[in-house]
């Protein structure tokens, strides 16, 4: 893999794999695109988990359940246009989309990842480890081994502004609707994606109340102010709900 890496080791169990993670030097290893691209010198141990993960896509009366060891390239196959559009808008190299997993993609929660902002968007549920129950992605604190993810069905909007198309989105919204409630998320170069779920159709104070979340989770920097981003937001979602 990398210089410093002196052994890669298989867990029977996630038991033990999380046993073996927290160990001084020690990463979890199932695609491996994020740890080769920081080829961190002070990882010493490699843990592979891709055999306790699941890589199966099953589509369920309400969404689809996808396993964890899922490559994105394989879930943007599986048939929905707008998945697919944010999958290859978060990860536009095929060969690293062969790669990448979902688990693993969802375990950086980068909040300039079009995927993560359209799963929290849709309000995805995880399975940590070999648990029978499953958690809301907001809800995650990032402890233990993603092994599946529910993605809800139902009607998502989600559009972007960056310097050119194929680059990174400095700033994502998505708009998830269902006959009772609506889901906002924003994210882009951000501390991080900001959700925020109410009624639907939503009251203007609703649409308030979300868009100060937003505005503290932006940076001035030299794509724009923290209050030009929110703007941004809020302008993607009136597009998008069709607002005036």
């Amino acid at each position: 893999m990398w210089s410093s890496i002196e052994q890669i080791v298989k867990p029977s169990d996630f038991k033990e794999a999380l046993s073996l993670q927290a160990e001084p030097h020690a990463k979890l290893l199932a695609g491996g695109s994020y740890l080769i691209a920081e080829k961190d010198q002070t990882t010493h141990t490699l843990i592979d988990i891709n055999h306790l993960l699941s890589d199966r896509v099953e589509l369920k009366e309400h969404g689809i359940y996808v396993g964890a060891g899922c490559t994105l390239q394989d879930l943007a196959n599986f048939g929905d246009l707008v998945l697919s559009r944010v999958i290859i808008a978060s990860c536009p190299s095929k060969n690293i989309r062969n790669q990448r997993t979902l688990g693993g993609e969802i375990a950086q929660a980068r909040p300039n990842s079009d995927l993560i902002v359209y799963l929290h968007a849709v309000d995805a549920q995880l399975q940590i480890n070999d648990s029978g129950s499953f958690q809301h992605i907001s809800d995650w604190n990032g402890k233990g081994i993603i092994s599946r993810v529910f993605i809800p069905e139902g009607d998502i909007k989600i559009e972007r502004a960056s310097v050119i198309d194929s680059a990174v989105a400095f700033v994502i919204a998505a708009v998830f609707e269902t006959p009772n409630y609506i889901t906002l998320a924003a994210g882009g170069k951000a501390k991080k994606v900001c959700q925020w779920r109410t009624q639907n159709p939503p009251e203007e104070v609703d649409i308030r109340n979300f868009m100060e979340k937003v505005e503290s989770i932006y940076p001035n920097d030299h794509f724009g102010t923290s209050e030009y981003k929110a703007q941004l937001v809020s302008n993607l979602i009136h597009h998008m709900t069709g607002s005036a």
